[in-house]
């Protein structure tokens, strides 16, 4: 149950009453610095893309007991009062960024992952963006890591930045030949400016593993190298006229490799695929996706698998 507080006139005619608009980001803000990174990439691909963005700031709910029996406020009084002071510090941030019209912004009070995916998928929102943090083992261990968990319920891709993130000029995707790998690669073509340049990646076990490579049998039967069957994946991609799309297979282990890789060739972004909605998936989200977010320095995308 979330409690939202009156909004501006703007988002009640923009979204009160009215059908999702399909194709706007959702952007979770919290006051933290990563979170206005977040706010400012989401600014930036909005006014990029001429699409709607939503602002929303989700404050945990206060504890079930009362500080002071004999004071008069209730809870739903202090969340009312939560809500109204955060939502006045929400408006000064967005009116910082020139809002477009469409723009808009809420605060509740709920569960930060959960309702902002609701949000997120209630709006037909094309895209999650969320500040990322750096989490200790203690953080990880009792679910700190919103990020994460985000990623873990959304069926909306999800971009985690820790810094402001303009349109990049060169984005990595990471490619399994999953369907979920070739969503990330079409997406990262999406996300690329103009011109621009997209890795798709491969990552082979290490050399000593297996010092004569992959082998994959194509539509005949014929066993291809992995190297052959990344090109054929990278001619299937979309197309964008100067957007430049380059296969490459690199060895080692798959987090470790793609980070180095990203690093080498000064990548803005690095994309992935998470592989499933089932419950165990969402639990686990995938190692490759949860080493990135955790470890690599760049903004990292998820894209969700397709039902």
């Amino acid at each position: 149950m979330t409690t939202a507080i009156r909004l501006p006139e703007i988002t009640r005619e923009a979204w009160e009453g009215k059908p999702s608009i399909p194709g706007g980001i959702v952007v979770g803000v919290d006051g933290s610095r990563e979170s206005i990174a977040a706010l400012n990439s989401a600014a930036v691909i909005a006014r990029d893309r001429g699409c709607t963005l939503h602002a929303v700031l989700v404050l945990q709910p206060l504890p079930t007991y009362r500080l002071n029996p004999d004071a008069d406020a209730n809870g739903h009084d202090l969340d009312a009062l939560r809500t109204s002071l955060r939502d006045s510090e929400l408006n000064d941030i967005m009116h910082m960024l020139e809002p477009l019209p469409n723009w808009t912004q809420e605060v509740i009070v709920g569960s930060p992952a959960r309702d902002l995916v609701q949000i997120a998928e209630q709006r037909g929102a094309e895209l999650i963006v969320v500040g990322r943090r750096r989490h200790g083992s203690v953080d990880r261990l009792l679910g700190g890591e919103t990020t994460l968990q985000v990623m873990r319920m959304s069926r909306v891709p999800v971009l985690a930045v820790d810094s402001d993130l303009e349109r990049p000029h060169a984005v990595v995707a990471a490619v399994d030949f999953s369907e979920s790998s070739r969503a990330a690669a079409n997406y990262a073509v999406k996300m690329v400016a103009e011109p621009g340049k997209v890795f798709v990646v491969l990552v082979e076990p290490p050399l000593e593993l297996l010092p004569k490579g992959f082998t994959y049998p194509d539509a005949n039967g014929t066993d291809i190298d992995s190297r052959e069957r990344l090109t054929r994946f990278a001619t299937t991609m979309d197309k964008r006229a100067e957007v430049l799309v380059e296969p490459i297979v690199v060895n080692g282990r798959p987090v470790n490799a793609l980070v180095e890789f990203a690093e080498s060739v000064g990548a803005d972004l690095i994309v992935a695929g998470s592989h499933g909605h089932s419950r165990l998936d969402r639990l686990l989200l995938g190692s490759v996706c949860t080493g990135l977010v955790r470890n690599c320095n760049n903004a990292v995308l998820v894209v969700p698998h397709a039902e």
